[in-house]
This record gives structure tokens, sequence and C-alpha cells, in this order.
């Protein structure tokens, strides 16, 4: 098989070739990109639990002649995504006074931005958008850094509207609304970096059960990249040991904004009944 185009259009393109020991490699690289850019191809196996060889033949499997032109290609892709110790290692040694940092963050956000802008496909939005509309229940689920993101989706679907639920992390809510799923639901699922199990269980529980599945998260190679109906990839670059949501924000209010669009009656009627119950309670400060 020929294969062309970045590292991480490599893998998309190979995913589904790829050995388990190959795969776990993918994410290692994909998460670990400044660090593979210099370490030997015996010092990558040691970390994966491997070897140089296996190192070597993960390489050719992506259509590279060896180790040596994925690290000159991947050098190439820099800057890209850190691991979090060494974000924080590269932002110690950086040095330089503290008010640089604010710029560097903006940046970043932007950076962020226009990756997951330009590598998003209008098609997928609008196949995600078809399957909200289309389902009678929506699940949002999300955990950890990925819940106030969750939150706010199914919040702003509930106010325009929708049949959605909110679910952060696990127990007996998730356990009971999961059992609840039928196969012309659907499931909304955010995770990112190191996936929280709860997240891609209830994901493939979620498809066991018949129920349509959004997935977003950060990578190719992503346990919910595989189980999804339609995935879209999040660029979460961040400045300190953090990863930036920023990106993820923009993506849903860009599905937000295509839902207000594709109905907006719906969207109007289930406003103006918000309304009316916020100021038949008097529930706000500024009316």
């Amino acid at each position: 098989m020929t294969l062309s185009g970045s590292l991480g259009e490599r893998i998309a393109n190979a995913l589904e070739t790829l050995n388990t020991k190959h795969r776990q490699m993918a994410r290692f690289v994909l998460d670990n990109r400044y660090l593979v850019s210099f370490v030997s191809a015996s010092e990558l196996g040691q970390k994966n639990g491997t070897s140089a060889a296996t190192v070597v033949r993960f390489a050719q499997a992506l259509g590279y002649e060896g180790y040596t032109e994925l690290q000159n290609a991947l050098r190439a892709e820099l800057p890209s995504h850190m691991a979090a110790t060494t974000r924080m290692q590269k932002l110690m040694s950086a040095g330089g006074p503290s008010a640089s940092i604010p710029q560097r963050v903006f940046y970043t956000d932007i950076k962020n931005i226009e990756q997951t802008a330009s590598s998003v496909s209008e098609e997928d939005l609008k196949a995600a958008v078809d399957r909200i509309l289309e389902a009678p229940r929506i699940l949002v689920i999300g955990a950890g850094l990925s819940s106030a993101p969750a939150a706010f989706l199914s919040h702003s679907l509930k106010v325009m509207g929708f049949n959605a639920l909110g679910i952060q992390g696990e127990g007996l809510q998730s356990a009971v609304e999961l059992a609840r799923l039928r196969p012309d639901d659907l499931l909304i699922a955010i995770d990112l970096w190191r996936y929280v199990r709860s997240t891609v269980s209830a994901a493939a529980q979620a498809k066991e059960m018949g129920a349509t599945l959004v997935a977003i998260t950060d990578s190719l190679v992503s346990p919910l990249t595989k189980l999804a109906d339609t995935s879209f990839e999040i660029a979460t670059e961040g400045v300190a040991h953090s990863l930036s949501t920023t990106a993820l924000m923009s993506l849903l209010n860009v599905l937000v904004a295509m839902l207000a669009d594709r109905a907006p009656q719906q969207v109007y009627e289930a406003l103006q009944r918000l309304d009316t119950m916020y100021l038949g309670n008097d529930l706000l400060l500024n009316k």
C-alpha cells in the first residue's frame, strides 16, 4: 500500500491494517511528537515495550523508508501535540518574562481553532447536524476535562428544544440512561487526551444497542474514532501542563449555529417558552 501526506494522514489511512502494537505506537507518537522527533528507535521501542525493529516496521507500515524518514517528516510538522509533562518542561526551560504568556496562550488557541477548522469537513458537520435533528433522544457524555464542554452542549440542545441529557462521568445515572437507549437515539461522546474508560465503555455499549454515535476527540487513534458513525478531531495544543479546549468549544458553537439555521421555528418556539418561564418565575435580574 502506498501512503503519502502528513504523519496524521498516513496513520489514518493505514489504521485498519496496523496490528495492535503498531496502533499503540501510533497513539504514543501522536501524543509525543516532540519526544519522538529526537529519540532513537531503540529508546522509542523501550518506552512502548517493543524493540527498535518494531519501530522501524511501524515506520515502514506508514510508507516511510525507515524510522529516520519518519522523524524527519515529524520535525517538519512541529510544533504539534506534546505530553503534559513535556509541555511543562518546555515552558519552564523557555524562561523569559511572564508577560509573554498571555500572547502565547492567545496565539496557541488561535492556531488550534485554525487547525481544527481546516481539518473538520462540512460534510461531517452536516451529518452530525442531521443525526441530532433526527434523534428522538440525545445523550451527551463527557468526564474530566471533557465534562464542561459536554455540559455546555447538552444545555444548549435543551434550550433549543431538543430532548437532550448530559452525563458527566460514570455511576448510576450513566447506567440508567444508557440502559434506556434505543436504536434511533443518539450518543454524543466527548473525550480528550488520556481517554476516560467510562466514556469509551458508554460509547461501546451505545453501539451494541444500535444507537448512533457522534464522537468529538483529539486523535485519529482515539478509541472513540473507530466506534463513531461521525467523528471530529480537535486540536488541543496547550501552553502549560493542560490541554486547551478552545477549539472544542468553537466546534460546539458551530454545531449549535448550524442547528439553529436548520430548525429556526423549533428554536424560536423553544426560546419563547423558556423566556416565558424565566420571566414568570422572576429568575432574571436583567429583564
